[in-house]
């Protein structure tokens, strides 16, 4: 019999920490699974309809496929000043139709859409 979880199998707390191969240790033992976060699936895209698939459905056009992934790269820092945060959002927006090396990655995430 374990106190405190000493002795159990899979830990302090009795339960296994994640087996598959996408899980990453962030220190102090600590495991990730980005396959577990908050509103992904296993492979990574929201829940509902994701931004690229609404482009292929043609739901949105491109700069509307654009405004919702910097809305997603910008979600945790609502609690910034709004001035700041929108000064955020334009450099990033612009970053993704100016800079080459963004432009590629967008036309390869986009070229079947």
């Amino acid at each position: 019999m374990g106190i405190d979880g000493i002795g159990k199998k899979g830990g302090p707390n009795g339960v296994a920490p994640p087996s598959n191969e996408t899980a990453k240790s962030v220190g102090d033992g600590v495991r990730f699974d980005p396959t577990q976060a908050a509103g992904t699936s296993a492979t990574g895209q929201a829940q509902g309809l994701a931004p690229l698939e609404r482009l292929r459905a043609g739901e949105i056009d491109l700069p509307r496929y654009l405004d919702l992934k910097v809305d997603e790269a910008t979600a945790h820092l609502k609690g910034l000043p709004a001035d700041d945060l929108a000064m955020i959002r334009d450099v990033l927006r612009e970053q993704l139709t100016s800079d080459p090396g963004l432009v590629a990655l967008v036309k390869q995430a986009t070229r079947d859409a």
